[in-house]
C-alpha cells in the first residue's frame, strides 16, 4: 500500500503541476486579452441610440491599429476641450482625406460629393439636429465623429471652434468597438474562465497529491527499524 500510494501521489503531483501551468497560461492570455486590452466600458447618455442603449455595456479593443468608417471609437474627450478623465465614444463617418458636407434641406450627409448611406442612424434622419451647413476637408491623422442619435449628440458638428474642424486626431482614440459576440473576445474570455477552473483543478490534485504523500510516508517503515516500531493500530 505505502508503494502504491506514493506512485499515486507522484503522478498527481505531476498532472497538479501540469493543470496549474496551464490553468496560469490559460488565465493570463485569456484575462489580458479578454478583460484587459478588450475592456467593457458603459456609455452613458442616449446619443449613440439605436446602437447603443442608454448606460449599455459594450467592449472596446484596445489594440486596435486601424480606423475605418463607421467604426465606433472610443476617445480622449480633451480634444474638444473636455476637461478631467472623460472618454466619449462616437462613430466615425470620414477619415483624413474625406470631404464630409452637409447643406440644409437635404436629407443626407454627402462624403466625398455623395449621398452618405447611415443605416445605423436612429429613425432614419441623418441630419436630425444639425446646426447648420458645414463642410469639412478631414485633415490627414483625424477623424469626424458623430452620433447615431444626431438629435441628441454633441459631436464634430458643434465642435468646429473646438478643434480643426471638429476633427478628433487618431492619437486620441483609445479603442474600437468590438461586438460581444465577436469570435475572438469571446474565445478569449472563455480561455480565462477555463483557465481558472484548470487552476482550481490543478490545486485540488496538489492537495490530494500532498495528502497520498504524508499518509504513505507515515505507513513506510525502514526495514533497520521493521522489528521495533509496531504497525499502525496497534
Amino acid at each position: 500500500m505505502g508503494m502504491q500510494g506514493r506512485v499515486a501521489g507522484r503522478r498527481l503531483g505531476v498532472t497538479s503541476v501540469a493543470l496549474l501551468v496551464l490553468g496560469a497560461l490559460l488565465g493570463c492570455v485569456g484575462g489580458l486579452g479578454g478583460y484587459f486590452f478588450m475592456p467593457s466600458k458603459v456609455v452613458p447618455g442616449a446619443h449613440m441610440r439605436p446602437t447603443l442603449t442608454t448606460d449599455s455595456s459594450v467592449a472596446f479593443n484596445l489594440l486596435a491599429i486601424k480606423v475605418n468608417r463607421g467604426d465606433v471609437v472610443l476617445f480622449d474627450a480633451s480634444a474638444w476641450g473636455e476637461s478631467g478623465q472623460y472618454q466619449s465614444v462616437e462613430r466615425v463617418v470620414a477619415v483624413g482625406g474625406d470631404r464630409i458636407a452637409y447643406t440644409p434641406g437635404d436629407r443626407t450627409l454627402t462624403l466625398n460629393g455623395k449621398p452618405l448611406d447611415e443605416p445605423y442612424v436612429l429613425n432614419g434622419d441623418p441630419v436630425a439636429g444639425s446646426p447648420g451647413a458645414f463642410s469639412v476637408k478631414v485633415p490627414e491623422g483625424r477623424l469626424f465623429v458623430l452620433g447615431d442619435n444626431r438629435g441628441n449628440s454633441a459631436d464634430s458638428r458643434f465642435r468646429f471652434e473646438a478643434s480643426e474642424g471638429g476633427t478628433v486626431a487618431l492619437s486620441d482614440v483609445n479603442g474600437t468597438m468590438v461586438d460581444e459576440g465577436d469570435p475572438l473576445l469571446v474565445g478569449l474570455r472563455s480561455a480565462a474562465l477555463a483557465g481558472a477552473a484548470v487552476l482550481c483543478a490543478g490545486a485540488l490534485l496538489g492537495a490530494v497529491s500532498l495528502r497520498l504523500r504524508r499518509r504513505a510516508a507515515a505507513t513506510a517503515v525502514h526495514p533497520a527499524y521493521a522489528g521495533l516500531v509496531p504497525p499502525p493500530g496497534v
